[in-house]
């Protein structure tokens, strides 16, 4: 099979739109090993060379990646976090498709852990909503949020397999203004395994937080899960003193 040669691209550059456009067509999905510089160089009638060019390139624009012995791999799709907004909107912002697999939604009390955090006592009920978020249908995400019944009644499973901010504002007028967080890296256990379809052990990075309303009120806790090769998470600290520009 030889490639139709276009005079006005270098041939490595034609070479990276063939193997984009096969990502994107569903030919090679996150994970797949794609064909040796070999392979390629004699489908498409090119040397190893150019076909070694087109390669790099991918792998340092991070749509490729390698292991040693093994070969080269379609890279799952990364999305990029610096402010404070849902994971729906982040995703629709990036270009990607964002879709929600609801694992668990149930109420619960006596969470004598949990109501401190957003102060209120533990005799409070609150809805446990456990989400598994997809990023173009790959699993990305695992999202463990309690909720005060108080504050969201009549919630319903239809409302959070959408942007949970988006509800929170359109339908009981609470909009999230900040969140207070902490991460950790930590490795994926049997469960978490599990649900997102790892066949061996990877870093995910764990974040911990409750979401504050503009009032000030505290208005749910959530534990969270990312994969730390898709995900990835700016901060920006400023010496104290310093204006933001």
């Amino acid at each position: 099979m030889s490639i139709q040669k276009d005079h006005k691209l270098p041939m490595y550059y034609q070479i990276k739109n063939i193997i984009l456009s096969q990502i994107s067509e569903g030919i090679y999905h996150p994970g797949d090993m794609i064909p040796s510089e070999r392979i390629l160089g004699e489908q498409y009638k090119i040397s190893r060379m150019t076909v070694r060019q087109a390669l790099n390139e991918l792998v340092q624009e991070g749509k490729l990646y390698r292991e040693r012995g093994r070969g080269t791999f379609v890279s799952a799709p990364r999305f990029f976090q610096s402010n404070l907004m849902s994971f729906t909107e982040t995703l629709l912002e990036q270009g990607c498709v964002p879709s929600t697999e609801i694992l668990e939604f149930s109420t619960v009390k006596n969470l004598a852990q949990i109501a401190p955090m957003l102060d209120l006592s533990a005799e409070q009920s609150f809805y446990k909503v456990k989400r598994l978020r997809l990023l173009d249908g790959t699993p990305v995400a695992l999202e463990t949020a309690y909720i005060p019944i108080m504050y969201c009644p009549e919630l319903t499973p239809i409302d959070i397999s959408q942007s949970l901010y988006k509800v929170l504002r359109e339908k009981y007028g609470h909009t999230v203004e900040s969140t207070s967080s902490t991460m950790e890296a930590c490795i994926s256990n049997k469960m978490m395994m599990q649900v997102f379809g790892f066949k061996k052990q990877v870093p995910l990075l764990k974040v911990e937080g409750v979401s504050i309303c503009q009032e000030g009120k505290k208005i749910f806790y959530e534990l969270s899960y990312y994969r730390a090769d898709i995900y990835t998470y700016q901060v920006d600290i400023h010496k104290r003193g310093m204006k933001r520009r």
